[in-house]
């Protein structure tokens, strides 16, 4: 994939230079020219076929979504034990399907002025070097992701992730239920057995369930239903007491609360400190994850042999997260543009972030991430702040917010990448 990013950089760029030379032809002069890129939405390499361009790029972005959601909820899950093929063909192929949807509508279905043109390229041109030093795909992948669902209302498109993620794990539940995949395959922690699903490990299960969850959530943000609630609150816990992702339960379960306060306030006005209160939960949760191992003393040799008894109760509680971070604190450096790195573990995505992807892009994101808050909270957008607010917790909890099959909120965010002002952000209808 670096031949891509590196690919579709350049290709904004050349997006920019045919612009401002067209524009030069149409005459009126440098200033006039630029006046014009920078306020008016255009479409990139001319303007022929506009509108069958325009519904194209739908097309293409709901099509790259299910791509994705195939290659990985499906290719990732223990099947690639059974089948060579899974991984070796198919996973490479969808993969490719995706980002070539995706750069497709980026490059010749979006509309742009030079002012999101420039906000978004500026934050891709970050991300593209960050994914160099990183090495990491997912990076890569929900960034891309992201960028192409500008101006695109979302209900289609999350139909088509809902629908394709639930029957690839429909058909590795299928195929573990029968004896094929993974049959025996479970995983321990402290006595008790928790079962995989045809999957690596229980929370890889939590994390793809607790996507389609928040996708489904996001499919209702017109109308919530008490059955909605009652059908997340009742998968928050199966995933409890079945494969024990304890993260992505009590993030479901936390979701099912908030549809029912969407419920309860439909059609109520939102008070005027809401935006801000909502924003900056961000700050706030950055710096407990940031600042609460600080405050670790060690008293033994292993992991969370750690001290105040406090803040050892809490570290339990939280299977270890805070001193996990804490260890990598003390074995990891801080570098400006990222690093690869396998060990230590570190479940917190704030911290992840920070070791993985660097300090510039761990700010970058929690920016974002609170003016799509303080965005979606200012327009009334009930169910969109209250899944923002669950993957927030989650990401206290778990780095696979870093993987767009795990995070739909993500395409949330596009409006504050290109800049725009709430007003305009996509609404699921």
């Amino acid at each position: 994939m670096f031949g891509f990013a590196n690919f579709l950089l350049l290709a904004l760029f050349a997006a920019a230079v045919f612009d401002l030379i067209f524009a030069l032809a149409r005459g009126g002069g440098l200033r006039g020219a630029l006046h014009g890129l920078w306020n008016t939405p255009h479409l990139l390499f001319g303007q022929q076929l506009a509108e069958w361009r325009l519904q194209l790029g739908r097309i293409l972005f709901a099509a790259g979504l299910a791509a994705y959601e195939i290659s990985v909820v499906f290719c990732n899950s223990m099947a690639r034990q059974n089948w060579a093929w899974v991984q070796g063909v198919m996973s490479p192929v969808l993969e490719w399907l995706a980002f070539l949807c995706f750069g497709a509508k980026i490059l010749f279905g979006t509309r742009y002025t030079w002012r999101e043109l420039l906000a978004g390229g500026a934050l891709y041109f970050i991300a593209r070097w960050v994914y160099f030093n990183s090495q990491n795909i997912w990076w890569i992948g929900i960034v891309v992701a992201v960028l192409a669902a500008k101006d695109v209302p979302l209900r289609r498109p999350l139909q088509v992730y809902f629908a394709s993620g639930c029957a690839a794990m429909a058909v590795v539940l299928a195929l573990h239920f029968a004896g094929i995949v993974a049959p025996d395959l479970t995983s321990e922690r402290m006595g008790a057995l928790r079962g995989t699903y045809g999957y690596g490990h229980p929370n890889t299960f939590g994390g793809l369930v607790f996507g389609l969850v928040l996708a489904y959530a996001l499919l209702r943000a017109q109308k919530v239903r008490w059955v909605d609630c009652l059908l997340v609150f009742a998968v928050g816990v199966f995933l409890l007491v079945g494969p024990a992702s304890r993260s992505a339960a009590l993030c479901t379960l936390a979701l099912a609360v908030g549809l029912v306060f969407c419920r309860l306030r439909a059609g109520h006005s939102v008070p005027r400190w809401w935006p801000g209160t909502c924003a900056g939960m961000v700050g706030l949760t950055a710096a407990v994850s940031y600042l609460l191992p600080l405050l670790v003393i060690k008293v033994g040799p292993w992991n969370n042999d750690i001290g105040p008894a406090w803040l050892a109760k809490l570290d339990s509680l939280l299977t270890c997260r805070i001193s996990l971070t804490w260890m990598a604190y003390r074995l990891l450096d801080v570098k400006i543009a990222g690093q690869v790195f396998n060990w230590p573990t570190v479940d917190n995505s704030f911290a992840f972030a920070l070791f993985q992807f660097g300090p510039v892009v761990a700010a970058l994101l929690g920016i974002l991430f609170a003016a799509a808050l303080w965005g979606h909270a200012k327009q009334g957008r009930r169910v969109e702040v209250c899944c923002l607010f669950a993957m927030l917790a989650y990401a206290y909890m778990e780095v696979q917010p870093f993987h767009l099959t795990t995070n739909p909120t993500a395409l949330l965010l596009c409006g504050a990448v290109f800049a725009q002002t709430s007003a305009r952000w996509q609404k699921i209808e």
